[in-house]
């Protein structure tokens, strides 16, 4: 049976495994030699990280701000929800709130798993969606599981109406700019969301807040350590920040190493799926 999306990442190990052998057969093309194409994308990640830190608590741009917060908060609690299904809870809700950040109820399940699903999971959408920012043909394929991934935080959040309507807004954005002149901008709002996911949701909003203002609402780190009370949780958040933060430079070597065409090129090949 063919599957476009199985088919597609086939192909894309098989042209990774090609391209790596060639430069190692011809010497061409060093895997770290970073093109004018990478350097654009590079420099638009290093802006929204930039962005994010000075306008975090500024009066009307973390209002700006805010979609991309709870989007990412959104793929956290996904994450939670997702490994507890597959430990055997039942999961009842998501909810994102405006001052608590977001919860997940469930019952059952291994919390040994579910808890730190948060934090590991979110730094992997976000660190994929980093890496495939750097092409435009692997964000168009990102953005499905990243589309998947919503709508299954908004199946079980269908009771609240805020969290349902802060969930559709990055998917219709997503789906707008997948059909908006052939997709050239997605890589763009793709990166940002990686960012937002891998080294401030993980980090700042929630670690940071809890760890040092001592917030009354208890981050994942502390529930942590409470329920495995073998380290402080601040050694728990300090593993898991090493984990985003790697997270984050390997999206971006990634992107680096493998993906060297320029814009034209990734233009015509991104033209090959999914042509929109």
């Amino acid at each position: 049976m063919y599957v476009p999306v199985a088919a597609e990442f086939g192909n894309a190990v098989e042209y990774a495994a090609n391209v790596l052998a060639k430069r190692g057969a011809e010497g061409e093309l060093e895997p770290f030699t970073i093109s004018h194409t990478q350097w654009i994308t590079i420099y638009w990640i290093e802006g929204v990280v930039m962005v994010y830190m000075l306008c975090w608590n500024l009066y009307i741009a973390r209002s700006i701000l805010f979609p991309f917060k709870l989007c990412a908060v959104a793929c956290h609690e996904g994450c939670h929800a997702l490994v507890g299904m597959l430990t055997g809870a039942k999961i009842y809700s998501i909810i994102l709130d405006p001052n608590q950040g977001g919860s997940t109820r469930m019952e059952g399940g291994w919390a040994f798993a579910s808890l730190p699903a948060g934090y590991i999971g979110s730094t992997l959408i976000g660190a994929s969606l980093i890496f495939a920012s750097f092409s435009l043909k692997a964000s168009k394929i990102a953005a499905i599981p990243l589309l998947a991934h919503l709508t299954f935080v908004a199946f079980f959040a269908r009771k609240s109406r805020f969290t349902v309507l802060f969930v559709s807004m990055p998917i219709g954005l997503v789906l707008v700019l997948y059909v908006v002149a052939h997709s050239i901008f997605l890589r763009f709002l793709l990166a940002a969301l990686g960012v937002m996911n891998v080294m401030v949701s993980t980090i700042v909003w929630d670690q940071f807040d809890d760890l040092v203002f001592h917030k009354i609402n208890a981050s994942d780190v502390c529930a942590f350590q409470q329920e495995y009370p073998w380290l402080p949780a601040q050694v728990w958040g300090a593993i898991w920040t090493t984990i985003s933060c790697a997270g984050l430079f390997a999206g971006v070597l990634g992107g680096v190493v493998l993906f060297k065409q320029d814009f034209t090129e990734q233009y015509r090949d991104a033209l090959t799926f999914i042509p929109l």
